[in-house]
């Protein structure tokens, strides 16, 4: 059985409350992230930022020097513990139909599973063989464990 931390996106670092969305999109960019929890002055998670909210806000035509990433940030955390089943963490993704989940080991960040962690598994499944399903290969992988 794979667990998140096989898979997750680790040492993802958190993003402050009042960072410019601009730079924001820098961090996304430079570290090739789709997504990042946000922190206020203490280091508490208050948050979290997408690329989809980041595409929202730059089509309100809105200065994203100015504008701060808690302003466009859902203030829902959904967060799992590093030692989940992968089976258990999609269930959860799904549930709460979000791409990212920060993952945590006791009171401590350690990484961000998102859909495209997920995409990157299916992709190793994939056989030299062109002609292989990569549908049947995952199915009997996830059946074997």
């Amino acid at each position: 059985m794979l667990t998140v931390n096989e898979i997750m996106t680790p040492a993802v670092k958190a993003i402050h409350r009042d960072k410019s969305i601009r730079e924001a999109e820098r961090i996304f960019v430079t570290k090739n992230i789709s997504g990042a929890p946000i922190k206020d002055d203490m280091g508490n998670l208050v948050g979290f930022v997408s690329k989809t909210d980041i595409i929202r806000f730059d089509s309100s035509g809105e200065d994203p020097t100015y504008a701060r990433i808690h302003e466009i940030a859902s203030p829902k955390v959904v967060s799992i513990d590093v030692s989940l089943s992968i089976n258990e963490a999609a269930k959860k993704m799904l549930q709460d139909h979000i791409h990212h989940l920060v993952v945590m080991e006791g009171e401590s960040m350690v990484g961000v599973l998102s859909a495209f962690d997920y995409v990157k598994l299916a992709a190793e499944f994939v056989s030299q063989d062109e002609e292989e399903d990569i549908t049947e290969n995952l199915l009997n992988h996830v059946d074997g464990n």
